[in-house]
Order: structure tokens, then C-alpha cells, then sequence
């Protein structure tokens, strides 16, 4: 009986409804005054409000996958989930390194001071303004360590999934400490994190991409507009193997699009629980699966046709419906020069705690593989 399955979760709603109905006639026989009646009441009034928010709790988690069969439920209950590592297409650490034509951030010579306070935890929130996109949102930056503008910074960009925002980063993921305990092991170089917001508008589902005419172009702000506007303000490596992407979920998904549509920019990719199409919610769809930026958007199509050389590390499971498919998909596609190491869970859910749980190694693969990265 599978913990999302309809025979479940009908099955919980079949038993609150009974238990509710119970409560109904049952309660003139528990109405007297004596401590086995009111004792009666609690206990039926308890089981009651149990049964409701089970079955709340279990449409939720079907809706959304935290726990996506009894085996993860288990694994995040005992902490052992069994995983499989596995390597396709060209070699991790020579791809980045490839050099490629395109349009890349360009990087100042001499950078100007910070105008805004810098927090004791080195973050600072911008808005910034998109000269090619015309787009406007909020920008996190998460500053290393002893950062100065003396000092060149390869950069990691995070997308965030959806619904949420780039403090998400930084309020669950705890960004800055995983990158600062990766230098501190001298596993990573000290890294300039970049958040950029991808709902523009805030609260819609853009999956990062662009729309057609007239609809926001959000895949030209996050991948031109947020680098070049950080190559001008912080002092930074501009080769592309000092540039990665990093998203988890939705973001996840726009992780590997930037990577795999903008090697000029970026020669590495962390990709959490995402997927590698879009897909968009019930109320935002800019363009088909079978039009041309369907097509364009069509990562796997892109692996197959026109692998650029970047390398990705990427999270999937079994029982992640909304990661597995287009991931094995993918995986199947990749050919080199595209390098990609992917972790396979045999039982985990779409949820932050499995990503959170294996950030540290993803960030020590990049710091192992991506030049620029390396301590």
C-alpha cells in the first residue's frame, strides 16, 4: 500500500469521516457529569482532531512529496538512506576547463566599496536592476570570510525552488556555514554566494525561464543581467571555471538550465531533487512542451544534440516522481563533453532536509573538480 497511493489516503479520509460520525452519536450517551463520561468526551473529541490532521498531513505530503513512499518515511525517521553513486558522459574535472564562445559576465578592474552595511554574518540584500531583461528583484549575496575587494572570488549562484524566495538559502540551507565549513577543511575556496529571486513577479512559477513577447524574460536576468552586475560590484574570477550554478527543487531545474544553455558563463552545476524541463504551475504556462522554447527548454534534447562542456553533480531518487523521470531521462542523453556525477537515493522524498543532508558533499565535489573552486 503505497503512502501516496489513492487506496491510503481514501482509506484515512474513509476512517475521520467515520470517526466523526461516531463522535456525533455517541455524544448524548457521554453527556453526563461523571469522570468516565468526561474522560469519554476527551478521548473521543482527541482521536477526532488526530484523524483530521492525519488526513491533512497526508494529502499534503502527496501533494507535494516530502515523504514519498513508507521506506523514506523510515529513512528520515532512523537517518539511513541507502544511496548509489554513478558517473556519465566526459571526464568532471576536464569539462569546466574547455574553453567556450558566448556572451560571459564581464568583470571590473577596480570594484567600488560596498555601500551597503555588511551584517556580522557577511550577507547584504540588494535590488538590482536588469539592463537586458528590464526585470527588477532582490539579490542576496553572502560574502566570505575576510572578503576584500583585493582578492579575486569564484561565484555560486543558488536558485531557489518555488514557492520561496533567495532567503530560503539562507534561513534552511544555511548556505554561507556549509560553504565556510567546506574552506575551513580546506575542501573549497572562499566563494561568493549569489541568490537572485526567480519568481519575478514574485509569487509566480517562472521555472527561471523566458516567456515570449510581453512576458517577463527571467532566464536573461538571472544568467546576463545578476553576472554582469556582479562582475562590476565585487571583485571576482571571470574565467568560466570560477562560475556554478547551485538549486534545489524548481531551482534545481534552473541550475541546469544555466549551466547547460550558458557554458560561456558557467562550468559547473549543483542540481538538488530538480528536473530538466520546466514545469510550470496551474496558472503561469508561457509556452508548450512542443513549441520551439519547449524545445529549446528540453534539456535532455540539449544533452543529446549539443552536450556543452560543464560539469553537473546532481541529487535523484527512486521515489521522487518529479526528479526521477526527466533526470534518468537526462542521464540517459548525457554524452561528453558533458560530465555528470549523479546520486541516486534508493528511497527519499522531494524535501529540504534530504538536500540539506547532502550539500556538504556536493560542495566538496566542486571544490574537488571545478578549477576555480579549489582551494
Amino acid at each position: 500500500m503505497s503512502l501516496t497511493g489513492p487506496f491510503f489516503l481514501n482509506g484515512v479520509i474513509v476512517v475521520t469521516l467515520a470517526a466523526l460520525l461516531g463522535v456525533v452519536v455517541l455524544w448524548p450517551r457521554l453527556a453526563a457529569g461523571t469522570p468516565w463520561h468526561v474522560a469519554g468526551r476527551v478521548v473521543a473529541l482527541g482521536l477526532a482532531n488526530l484523524l483530521v490532521l492525519l488526513t491533512a498531513a497526508t494529502q499534503l505530503n502527496a501533494t507535494y512529496l516530502f515523504f514519498a513512499s513508507w521506506g523514506d518515511l523510515q529513512g528520515a525517521i532512523t537517518g539511513h538512506v541507502v544511496q548509489t553513486s554513478l558517473h556519465r558522459g566526459g571526464a568532471e574535472a576536464q569539462a569546466p576547463n574547455i574553453p567556450v564562445k558566448g556572451p560571459a559576465a564581464h568583470t571590473a578592474t577596480h570594484v567600488p566599496p560596498l555601500a551597503r552595511p555588511v551584517r556580522p554574518s557577511g550577507l547584504v540584500a540588494f535590488k538590482v536592476h536588469g539592463r537586458i531583461s528590464g526585470l527588477t528583484g532582490t539579490v542576496l549575496v553572502q560574502l566570505p570570510a575576510g572578503y576584500t575587494p583585493q582578492q579575486r572570488y569564484p561565484v555560486l549562484e543558488a536558485f531557489h525552488g518555488y514557492p520561496s524566495e533567495p532567503l530560503n538559502w539562507v534561513r534552511i540551507f544555511h548556505i554561507g556555514q556549509a560553504v565556510e565549513a567546506r574552506v575551513r577543511t580546506h575542501q573549497l575556496r572562499p566563494t561568493l554566494v549569489v541568490m537572485p529571486q526567480v519568481e519575478i513577479p514574485r509569487g509566480v512559477d517562472t521555472e527561471g525561464v523566458n516567456g515570449g513577447p510581453g512576458q517577463p524574460q527571467v532566464e536573461t536576468w538571472l544568467t546576463r543581467d545578476v553576472p554582469d552586475w556582479v562582475g562590476q560590484r565585487f571583485r571576482v574570477i571571470r574565467n568560466r571555471n570560477a562560475w556554478a550554478t547551485i538549486g534545489y527543487s524548481a531551482g534545481g531545474f534552473v541550475a541546469a538550465m544555466a549551466t547547460m544553455l550558458h557554458p560561456a558563463q558557467y562550468g559547473a552545476g549543483i542540481v538538488l531533487g530538480g528536473y530538466f524541463r520546466p514545469e510550470f504551475g496551474p496558472f503561469y504556462e508561457p509556452f508548450r512542451t512542443g513549441s520551439p522554447l519547449g524545445r529549446y527548454y528540453d534539456l535532455p534534447r540539449v544533452a543529446a544534440h549539443r552536450p556543452p562542456p560543464v560539469s553537473l553533480w546532481m541529487e535523484t531518487s527512486h521515489a521522487d516522481p518529479l526528479s526521477y523521470n526527466s533526470s534518468a531521462r537526462f542521464l540517459h542523453a548525457t554524452r561528453a563533453p558533458t560530465a555528470v556525477h549523479v546520486v541516486i537515493l534508493q528511497n527519499a522524498g522531494h524535501r529540504d532536509s534530504v538536500w540539506i543532508a547532502l550539500l556538504p558533499s556536493a560542495l566538496q565535489w566542486l571544490g574537488a573538480n571545478v578549477a576555480g573552486f579549489h582551494p
